[in-house]
């Protein structure tokens, strides 16, 4: 990876024709639109990041004491110059890397500087693209911290994916606060099915389901024979194939297993404590929830 020796990228202006790179960067996530837009621009224009091209936002939940924090941030910055920008975010760290620039893999290289630091990223780090005729970073930001955390709640083998682009049905399901009582009520083959004894059963469906009916590729997510799989959906309860025999009710019982996933959650809850830098603590709501941008230390639970 490359690093400039230079605080200066070298097509930047001499020092007091422009506003200080760190105060520009900070402004990339202002409250006031039109102050976002015009940081944006100016990082564009400046070549911290590609000015005709996207960029991928990736969005960072470490844990560490405030100076390894410190100290993972600056190498960020540093030896990352070349390609992203770091924006601390309270609740992540936000990374905005140019692809064109760079061959490395960004992660690889995120968690190495986190090891070196001394601090530990706590979820799979999610991501989104800020278009090329975007003007203002708040979308995907918001997007690439609600992937995270998404990741954080199920895991990424879970999830499938670590692109807010491919989240598909993840994404509506993140937006809800349902209950397991509702999603009873919706779909009683979901509730059924999330409480069996067997959860092959459950297993088996959500498979079959996830596969898009497809018992080719539902066989061989569940590495059994297609003579297995029919016996096992021919042997399921009346509610359960009357759900998956009828279109509506097949997609409620789909969305319905997808939200419990979600509820039944251990880290999933209306308010989470985090602790300060100064040794106290402080309650955060969820990004589902979050009604307006707020600023949080890094370290969690």
């Amino acid at each position: 990876m490359n690093a400039s020796p230079s605080t200066l990228e070298p097509d930047e202006p001499p020092s007091g024709e422009f506003t200080p790179r760190a105060s520009l960067v900070a402004q990339l996530l202002e409250p006031d639109p039109d102050r976002r837009r015009g940081a944006l621009a100016a990082a564009r224009n400046r070549r911290w990041i590609d000015l005709y091209n996207e960029v991928t936002v990736r969005a960072v939940i470490v844990d560490g004491d405030p100076s390894s924090l410190r100290e993972f941030e600056h190498a960020l910055t540093v030896t990352g110059r070349s390609h992203t920008l770091v924006i601390d975010d309270g609740d992540a760290f936000l990374l905005l890397t140019s692809p064109q620039r760079t061959e490395i893999d960004i992660e690889e290289w995120t968690r190495t500087v986190a090891a070196r630091a001394g601090v530990t990223v706590v979820a799979p780090i999610g991501s989104a693209v800020l278009g090329a005729d975007e003007d203002d970073l708040q979308r995907a930001a918001e997007d690439a911290r609600a992937t995270t955390e998404l990741l954080r709640l199920m895991g990424g083998d879970a999830v499938g994916t670590t692109r807010a682009e491919d989240l598909g049905m993840w994404r509506l399901l993140h937006g809800m606060t349902g209950s397991p009582e509702l999603v009873a009520a919706a779909s009683p083959a979901a509730d059924e099915l999330w409480h069996a004894p067997d959860q092959m059963r459950r297993i088996t469906v959500e498979a079959y389901l996830d596969a898009g009916c497809s018992v080719v590729v539902a066989c061989r997510a569940l590495f059994i024979h297609r003579t297995t799989l029919y016996y096992r959906l021919e042997s399921m309860s009346d509610t359960v194939s009357e759900a998956l025999a009828d279109g509506m009710q097949r997609s409620t019982l789909h969305l319905g297993l997808k939200l419990l996933h979600l509820s039944d959650s251990p880290k999933r809850s209306d308010n989470a404590t985090v602790n300060t830098p100064a040794g106290g603590t402080a309650t955060i709501t969820p990004l589902w929830t979050r009604q307006a941008s707020k600023r949080f230390p890094h370290s969690m639970p």
